[in-house]
Order: structure tokens, then C-alpha cells, then sequence
């Protein structure tokens, strides 16, 4: 039984500020420590329940924030930026049972604990095939192309509604509640290790085995950008469509054609910074 687990930083407990989110500020330091605990609490389960391998894709910011010294040796950490399929880059290495999303967070222009889609700074709205995606949704999607399952999710109680709508079959754990974008009330970081360690453990003990089909291709991309610079940014790369001041388009049969296109959107963008 293969298990990957993607992780975030936004959707751990006891997370709810930018400064504990950027990569050298010192509340980064003791966010990225809760992360790598509910990281090992999600391998731990995932172990527990017959897992036989166990890789973990570092997914926030630079993709540094997991110290490999501090996650449990049985895993194997990926790590480190630019890459293919960004948040789930490794899963096309092998073929992975089911996938695992470890603290994430609502869509940009969601309710949510610090909800944003990949770049909080660029992307204003992504919808794909005319409904609005978040970070799990284009993850899910790129998994199911590679023929891996969503099935486990941990984050906030938006999040968790947004889940129950849209993957219905994964299991979830909500770690907080979001008083507003920068408030939270949390579980104990204990209290939130106990609980994912349990759901990865249910989860891969039931392992079910249906793809998610929340997204079909073909893939009709439309990203709303923060500013008219950015769309102009964008729609120089070949095939991408200016549809109005912000807005941009793009189309694929693969979701991670799109994976790759966002990445350089991304990219794009830290030029105007």
C-alpha cells in the first residue's frame, strides 16, 4: 500500500497569520514545526494501518519548511522548487493507492483561514470548466489523472464544507474554526495530531479505490489575476487567451499541463513583486 501525503502550512492547527506562513520570520519557525507534527501524526496512521510506502511532498512556499531530520524516517520528503507538478510532484514516480492533503486551505475569494489559490499575491479567482477550484481541487485532479484517489483531507471547517461538496467520498479532519481571514479558533496541536493520525489510519484500513471525477477534461482554465500587469504577463506565453483586463484563458486535455502552466503564472508574477 503506497500512500502519498501532500503538505501545507495554512491549514494546521494553531496557524492563522501571513507571518507564520513566510519562510525566515521567526513565528514561521514554530508554524513549520506544528506542520512537520501533524505531517508525522498523517505517516503514522498511514503506517499503522499496513502502509508500506510513504512519500511526502514539502508544498508551501519554497517548499522548505519540512526539516527532514524532524519527519518520520519511514517516509521519503520531496522538497525544493520549480517542479512539474508542483504540490503533488513525485506522484508520477510510482503508482500511489491514495493521496493525502495535509493542512490545506479554502480558494482564493473563499471564506477560510488565509484561503488563496497557489498565489495569494497574483490570483485573484481560478475557475476551471466555469467553477471555482482551490488548491485541492487541481491537486485531486492532477492525483486522479496518475490513477491515486483522494482519500484524506485536513484543515479548517470551510475547507471542510467545500470538501464534503466537492470530494465527497475523502475523510476530513478539521483542525479549526475560521473567525476570519487571519482568526481562528484551534484544536490543541495534540488534540489535532491525535485526530489525523486516527483518519489516516481509517483511511487507508478502508482504502477505497474510486478516483475522484469532481474535474474532466478537457480543462477550460479561466484565472483572474490581482492586476491588469499580470494578465499581460500571462498572456505572453503561447496559447494563452487575454479575455479582458485581468482575466486570462487556457485549455488542456491534462490537468498537469495546467499544474505547470499555474507554476509559471506564479513565477511570472514574483518578477513584479
Amino acid at each position: 500500500m503506497k500512500i502519498f501525503i501532500s503538505a501545507d502550512i495554512e491549514g494546521v492547527a494553531g496557524v492563522m497569520r501571513p507571518e507564520q506562513c513566510t519562510p525566515g520570520h521567526a513565528d514561521w519557525q514554530l508554524a513549520r514545526e506544528l506542520m512537520e507534527q501533524e505531517v508525522n501524526a498523517a505517516i503514522d496512521g498511514a503506517f499503522a494501518a499496513g502502509a508500506t510506502d510513504v512519500v511526502v511532498a514539502d508544498s508551501h512556499a519554497q517548499m522548505t519548511n519540512l526539516r527532514a531530520a524532524q519527519i518520520d524516517a519511514r517516509a521519503r520528503l520531496v522538497q525544493g522548487k520549480p517542479r512539474a507538478l508542483s504540490m503533488v510532484e513525485g506522484l508520477e514516480q510510482q503508482r500511489f493507492d491514495g493521496l493525502m492533503l495535509i493542512g490545506y486551505h479554502s480558494a482564493a475569494g473563499e471564506h477560510g483561514v488565509l484561503a488563496h489559490t497557489i498565489n495569494g499575491r497574483a490570483f485573484w479567482r481560478i475557475l476551471i470548466n466555469d467553477r471555482v477550484v482551490g488548491e485541492s481541487d487541481i491537486y485531486a485532479a492532477a492525483a486522479a489523472e496518475q490513477g491515486t484517489p483522494l482519500w484524506l483531507v485536513s484543515g479548517d471547517d470551510c475547507l471542510q464544507q467545500w470538501i464534503a461538496e466537492r470530494h465527497p467520498d475523502a475523510d476530513y479532519v478539521c483542525v479549526k474554526r475560521a473567525i476570519s481571514h487571519t482568526s481562528a479558533e484551534s484544536l490543541s496541536p495534540e488534540a489535532a495530531r491525535q485526530r489525523i493520525r486516527q483518519a489516516a489510519e481509517r483511511a487507508v484500513a478502508r482504502a477505497p479505490g474510486a478516483c475522484d471525477a469532481a474535474l474532466r477534461p478537457p480543462y477550460r482554465l479561466r484565472l483572474q489575476a490581482s492586476k491588469p500587469v499580470l494578465a499581460d504577463l500571462f498572456s505572453l506565453i503561447p496559447g494563452v487567451a487575454r479575455l479582458d483586463a485581468v482575466t486570462v484563458g487556457y485549455q488542456s486535455e491534462r490537468m498537469a499541463t495546467l499544474v505547470s502552466l499555474l507554476s509559471a503564472f506564479s513565477y511570472l508574477a514574483s518578477t513584479q513583486n
